[in-house]
């Protein structure tokens, strides 16, 4: 089946490296011809028109690039290269690489995080939690937590325990990426730690003070998570999805305010 794609930011992706490249041939041209770029002359002056209109694609694309799973160290990735390419001072091999890894993230990474979500039920209340703690964060955590809401709704308690799970351990990994303290969460080889270590070490990180209830709730959340999906005689009941449902709000609104998401 052919996956549909958000048509906008792929579009606004296409014009960036266009853009870019543009950049990338008048800065060859004014090169080969002794000018420089920084300088009041015809290369220079096209250089300066093309940056300008470079970085408005950049604006318009922000807030599609919030709504995808990406992450801040993709998103970063991404700026990098902007970065080089808009540099009045790099050489031009330099450059044509930023260009190159430019197009190579755009085509396979950015692209297809755009790609449109098959439909699921929206949930007809806030059962888990309000849906309007987490709008306007990011689109994923928008979704997972209205799937929570679906599964809870079609007394889908398992389901729902997972997703709860996983909502926390999203959080989790966010803060850290947001606050560029990532690699405290990282093994030797780069991967993030398992959900027990992640709490673990947020709940011992002073840097983030949680209340009481965080640090009660999050052990719970994720002991019932890998119990409903991993037990294979153990099947979740609305009470117990119901036990942690005052702790979940209160961590998750801890984790969005000190990742500066709400």
């Amino acid at each position: 089946m052919v996956q549909r794609m958000n048509d906008q930011p792929i579009k606004l992706l296409d014009a960036i490296c266009s853009s870019a490249q543009k950049i990338c041939e008048n800065a060859k041209t004014a090169k080969r011809n002794n000018k420089s770029l920084k300088s009041d002359n015809f290369y220079g002056n096209r250089f300066h028109e093309l940056i300008v209109k470079l970085a408005g694609l950049e604006t318009d694309l922000v807030d599609s690039l919030a709504t995808t799973n990406l992450s801040a160290s993709r998103i970063e990735e991404f700026n990098v290269h902007l970065a080089k390419i808009k540099s009045p001072e790099i050489t031009v091999a330099q450059r044509n690489d930023a260009l190159k890894n430019l197009q190579i993230l755009s085509h396979s990474v950015l692209k297809p995080a755009f790609a449109i979500p098959p439909a699921h039920p929206t949930p007809k209340g806030d059962h888990v939690l309000p849906l309007a703690v987490v709008k306007g964060t990011r689109g994923y955590i928008e979704n997972v937590v209205t799937q929570a809401n679906a599964c809870y709704e079609a007394r889908c308690f398992d389901a729902c325990s997972v997703m709860i799970r996983k909502l926390v351990e999203i959080l989790l990994i966010d803060l850290y990426e947001v606050k560029g303290k990532q690699a405290a969460i990282k093994n030797g080889a780069g991967d993030y730690f398992m959900l027990s270590d992640l709490i673990n070490i947020a709940i011992q990180d002073a840097t983030w003070n949680f209340g009481r209830e965080t640090k009660q709730a999050l052990p719970k959340i994720k002991s019932l998570g890998d119990r409903a999906a991993h037990n294979r005689r153990y099947l979740a009941t609305k009470t117990d999805v119901d036990g942690v449902i005052s702790g979940l709000r209160v961590a998750v609104d801890d984790l969005l305010h000190l990742a500066g998401l709400k």
